[in-house]
């Protein structure tokens, strides 16, 4: 719109100005302005004539940059200082955004503009590493789950710093998120699946089974499907479809329900079938990892069944050669346990002095002495020696000696004596905790539990140790609470019914007929036993609260005298008398 039109605007809003004065407006505003738009050309007309409203005489120019929010160009300093509260004010956002906008202005710009700018529009948001997120939620919560802790950092790299604390104020308050316990223990069985799935390997399998063919021939082993896994069924289905491409599947079918769903006698029989297709059908997608172990054990036992045949033969002809040869060459050895005397070199096992055994005497009776929680273990012959490490390591299984040499170093760690040493009142794992923790945190995957170092207790944080009640606590208080309510109620004498009175006289009739006095509970016959002397007991009760409030003190007080705590009520945290005294 032309000057004329705005002219016309500013009479309208202005009635009481004079021309002179919005001509004047107008002159300054087209003088600075030039460029600028309609509307924008008109609010700075408008508070300009306002300001000039009480100071006609006032530097028109200064006038005018008052109207446009502005009042001079800002130093380098103030345009910083502006930028500071800014990030101060919006924390989440990118600060390359915020200093374009404070330095790009040309120095014409005043605090509140940008404030405003920043509230009414949509901003970036400055990237963070979803690592320094991760790293702050490991520092927050270490016993959570690692991995879930990532996922979540992921997420909230891409949302504000206020997502971030309402997910952490969250997750301290309920605790409901996944702990680093269930995460070593899913990691611990995604590792033994993986041994008998991806990571399979025919040395380890049969150092595990070294007779696979009588282990799972065995008719009296079960292998599933188990009520725990309900992919059980699918698994088993689509191993016996990928393992028989040329076999028809209702023909596969037909022989698994025939072997009664027996997996080892169905792949026994089908192995003997001729190819019934020409061409391989296509494999069909694996269903989710079964957790039946043992089910696993067999599917890759026939899986592997060829090579593993093939590697156990020519482990039984190598045995063949080596013990023609130690027999040959008078190498074989006596086991100085067993008397086994056709050891040949390869399978004898020594102690530090030299004793001779066999595999496996040594590892029943180093199993034995585990089962003892004995972590030293001498020798069979009973030189005075004991087994090596290497030793112990080549006939346990791997679980047993790993869980073994944890418990000997830490026996061994405890026995250093190191200062600030402390153990877990759980288990037997071992750590220098920082000094200013509250908390006990175990490390043993098996069992990652978080003490109190103070009172050895399970974690209670924020509760104090004293505000605790623990085994001992619970079962001196349940006591005394008995005692009380055995002392505010009646049993009749007749039929043992239980009851209390509300109201009346003292002489109670119970429904099966007998009557007793409610003061004493002897059982009495008329209202004879009742007087005002100070030695009957009284007919009426006036305060019948007071009364059943004595009855139930005094049957506390016998409770605490009983276990020994009336002298010191310290012993007893939660005192069920407390509100009653």
């Amino acid at each position: 719109m032309d000057t004329k039109n705005l002219r016309d605007y500013l009479r309208e809003i202005f009635p009481n100005k004079s021309q002179a004065a919005i001509d004047n407006a107008l002159r300054v505003i087209e003088n600075e302005i030039p460029d600028e738009s309609f509307e924008i050309k008109l609010d700075t007309a408008a508070e300009y004539l306002f300001a000039i409203e009480d100071n006609d005489e006032g530097d028109e120019i200064n006038l005018l940059n008052e109207a446009r929010g502005v009042t001079r160009r800002l130093t380098e300093q103030e345009l910083s200082s502006y930028f500071d509260q800014l990030i101060n004010i919006f924390p989440d956002a990118c600060p390359s955004y915020v200093r374009d906008l404070c330095f790009n202005s040309s120095g014409h710009v005043n605090f509140d503009l940008l404030f405003e700018k920043m509230t009414l529009g949509d901003y970036p948001r400055k990237q963070i590493h979803p690592r320094d997120i991760f790293d702050q939620l490991r520092d927050m919560l270490p016993n959570a789950d690692p991995t879930y802790l990532q996922a979540e950092a992921d997420k909230l790299a891409n949302k504000t710093e206020n997502d971030l604390k309402t997910f952490l104020d969250n997750a301290l308050e309920t605790g409901d998120y996944p702990t680093m316990e269930s995460y070593l223990k899913n990691r611990k069985d995604n590792e033994v699946i993986d041994r008998y799935t991806d990571g399979f390997t025919l040395d380890a399998f049969l150092k595990e089974f070294p007779d696979p063919e009588k282990y799972f021939s065995d008719p009296n082993r079960t292998y599933g499907p188990s009520d725990e896994d309900v992919n059980d069924d699918e698994y088993i289905q689509t191993f016996l479809y990928n393992h028989y491409l040329y076999l028809r599947k209702k023909d596969i079918d037909r022989v698994f329900k025939m072997s009664s769903k027996n997996i080892i006698k169905t792949c026994t029989r089908l192995d003997t079938f001729r190819k019934a297709l020409s061409l391989p059908r296509k494999i069909s997608p694996p269903p989710p990892a079964s957790k039946n172990i043992e089910l696993l054990k067999l599917i890759a036992f026939l899986k592997h069944r060829k090579a593993i045949r093939k590697r156990v033969k020519q482990y039984d002809l190598n045995y063949r050669l080596l013990k023609e040869e130690a027999i040959n060459n008078g190498l074989l050895q006596t086991c100085a346990c067993c008397y086994d005397e056709e050891l040949i070199p390869e399978e004898c096992y020594f102690c530090k002095n030299g004793c001779i055994f066999c595999k496996d005497c040594i590892k029943k009776g180093v199993e034995t002495a585990i089962g003892d929680g004995k972590l030293d273990f001498p020798c069979l012959a009973d030189c005075g020696f004991e087994y090596s490490i290497p030793t112990l390591q080549m006939v346990l299984d791997s679980v047993v000696f790993s869980r073994m040499a944890q418990r000997k170093q830490m026996d061994e760690v405890k026995k250093a004596n190191i200062d600030g040493l402390e153990t877990c009142p759980f288990c037997e794992f071992a750590t220098i905790p920082p000094p200013d923790s509250k908390i006990f945190t175990c490390l043993n995957s098996e069992c990652m539990k978080e003490s109190c170092r103070e009172c050895r207790h399970v974690s209670h944080i924020p509760l104090r140790c004293s505000e605790i009640e623990y085994d001992e606590d619970v079962k001196m208080r349940t006591y005394i609470e008995n005692k009380m309510t055995e002392a505010l109620l009646r049993t009749c004498r007749k039929c043992n019914k239980v009851f209390i009175k509300a109201s009346g006289c003292n002489k109670m009739t119970c429904s099966c007929g007998a009557i007793m006095c409610y003061v004493c509970s002897l059982p009495i016959d008329d209202y004879r036993h009742f007087g005002d002397d100070g030695v009957r007991c009284p007919l009426y009760t006036t305060d019948l609260n007071k009364f059943h409030t004595t009855a139930v003190l005094e049957g506390a007080k016998k409770a605490k005298i009983e276990l020994g705590i009336d002298k010191d009520p310290s012993k007893l945290k939660n005192d069920p008398t407390r509100d009653l005294i």
